[in-house]
């Protein structure tokens, strides 16, 4: 077994308007957008990698594999469990951990911040004005008129994810492609939406993967996720996982 490593350069093309905020807010907008230190909009590597991680643990359920814990301890049986897997990688049981790291062993996924080239103008701003909902109601609150700051679409932005393993943590079938790996990529294609304000269409896009690299392999996209071509996907985990143990 050898450590693995995997390097993806990615692409975000916008359908239509998108908001980041800053947390910021103007004479002319109440949220404003995000920004670079060079003033250009851009996705945080942060939220890219939070979105990504929701992502693969809708797909890994959605297969039927057992994902993550819930990492928030009050009941005992939740506490026993968070110290259940609190242990290596190599040796846990939950394929989301083995793929974005644990609390025991770090972080071993790293994305960077998405921005626009360099050589092209930010996309063009506008202030779009919304009313608060009431939830319980669910009418309109009196008084409560706020302005975002919002991306028109037309610039695409680029980012880059590495992630990096220890010999033995990741699934593997006879020395292949990663099972993790593939949902990885199988998560990142899936994408849709990215920013604030989804509830409301904003933030819909498309995500390309521009270049992937597997250890010292180039590989096609289709390539690494054609393992999810196997309906008993699930099974195959498992049945690799015992193997490996």
């Amino acid at each position: 077994m050898t450590p693995q490593r995997l390097d993806i350069g990615y692409r975000i093309t916008w359908k239509g308007r998108w908001h980041v905020g800053s947390g910021y807010q103007s004479a002319a907008a109440g949220r404003l957008q995000r920004r670079s230190g060079g003033g250009a909009p851009f996705v945080p590597g942060s939220q890219v990698k939070g979105a990504l991680r929701h992502q693969c643990e809708r797909l890994a359920n959605a297969l039927g594999v057992e994902t993550v814990v819930d990492p928030h301890a009050g009941a005992e049986a939740g506490d026993r469990t968070l110290v259940e897997h609190f242990g290596p990688l190599a040796k846990s049981g939950l394929l989301i951990d083995r793929l974005f790291g644990s609390r025991y062993q770090g972080e071993c996924v790293f994305v960077t911040n998405a921005l626009p080239p360099e050589d092209r103008p930010q996309g063009p701003t506008q202030v779009a004005a919304r009313t608060a909902i009431d939830r319980v109601t669910g009418t309109v609150m009196e008084q409560h008129l706020f302005t975002t700051e919002t991306v028109e679409a037309g610039i695409d932005l680029h980012g880059a994810i590495r992630a990096r393993h220890p010999a033995g943590v990741l699934t593997q079938d006879d020395g292949g492609f990663p099972y993790e790996y593939a949902l990885l990529v199988a998560g990142l294609l899936t994408l849709e939406t990215l920013g604030g304000d989804k509830s409301v269409g904003m933030g819909r896009c498309t995500i390309e993967i521009e270049s992937l690299r597997w250890n010292d392999q180039d590989k096609t996209p289709e390539a690494a996720i054609e393992s999810f071509e196997d309906s008993d996907w699930a099974e195959w985990v498992k049945t690799v996982r015992e193997e490996m143990a």
